[in-house]
């Protein structure tokens, strides 16, 4: 019976061990295993220290010469991943400091918005009741603006500088807050060379927040949801990761092309 036991858990460990591909053996012999990048979330990843002194140490190591070819082959991969993890834990840190720092003026801006549709709806009513529809035209058009721009503060991407709606206020002598909450009127323009970056960064985004609006991946009412939804603007977030899936890409064909020269050469 002893002998019995002793077999199973002989075989057990040669298992285990047979199994464990991804596993890199540590000082003391322990064997860990490394996840890969899919069976890790972003807030697993270290931070970005860690991360460059990780990619630096790596790229300390394939500058060595008469390194051995699958050791070579293996540490081009690690840099692939590392530089994919970079790119990943900077956006997160841009991402964290950017919704600090523009979440005040996301909330009043937010409340702005909701008070101009609540009149707006209350205009679409009267204007329903009283039968007269150029009103209803210019004040359903006014509810449809106000809730594009409600979703753009909602859905504004933490990757990048946020670009306000509303100008700065200049307080009345009277104080007439009909004055102060009117609905910029952005989505009269049309997109041209004229418009500076800022102004065109804004208007193109609004219409594509109008777009996704339009099919049904964000709300058409969205001062009743108050959430965002996991819709990315691709017209101005593409440019933050796309740079980072290239670099990924070109490490892993070059690493791939290594491989090759090494099985070609035996």
């Amino acid at each position: 019976m002893p002998a019995d036991r002793h077999q199973r858990k002989k075989a057990r460990t040669s298992t285990s061990t047979s199994t464990n591909t991804n596993a890199e053996a540590g000082p003391s012999g322990t064997v860990f295993k490394i996840p890969s990048l899919e069976q890790r979330g972003a807030d697993a990843l270290p931070g970005l220290n860690k991360i460059k002194a990780s990619l630096r140490q790596a790229k300390r190591l394939l500058n060595k010469e008469n390194l051995e070819p699958s050791l070579r082959i293996s540490t081009q991969r690690r840099v692939a991943a590392l530089e994919a993890d970079l790119l990943v834990a900077e956006k997160r840190d841009v991402e964290k400091k950017n919704g600090a720092k523009y979440h005040a003026i996301k909330f009043f801006e937010r409340q702005k918005l909701g008070r101009i549709i609540k009149r707006a709806q209350r205009k679409v009513t009267e204007a329903e009741k009283s039968g007269k529809a150029k009103k209803m035209a210019k004040a359903e058009k006014e509810l449809l603006h106000a809730r594009v721009m409600f979703n753009y503060v909602l859905n504004y991407p933490n990757a990048i500088k946020y670009i306000s709606l509303f100008p700065k206020e200049e307080k009345s002598e009277d104080g007439d807050e009909k004055e102060k909450l009117k609905v910029p009127n952005y989505l009269e323009a049309e997109l041209s060379d004229d418009m500076d970056k800022t102004e065109r960064t804004r208007l193109t985004m609004l219409l594509e927040t109008q777009g996704l609006m339009d099919e049904g991946k964000l709300s058409g009412t969205p001062e009743e949801e108050k959430e965002r939804r996991p819709v990315e603007l691709s017209s101005v977030t593409a440019a933050v990761t796309d740079g980072g899936k290239k670099r990924k890409a070109k490490a892993e064909a070059e690493a791939k092309e290594d491989t090759d020269d090494f099985f070609d050469s035996d």
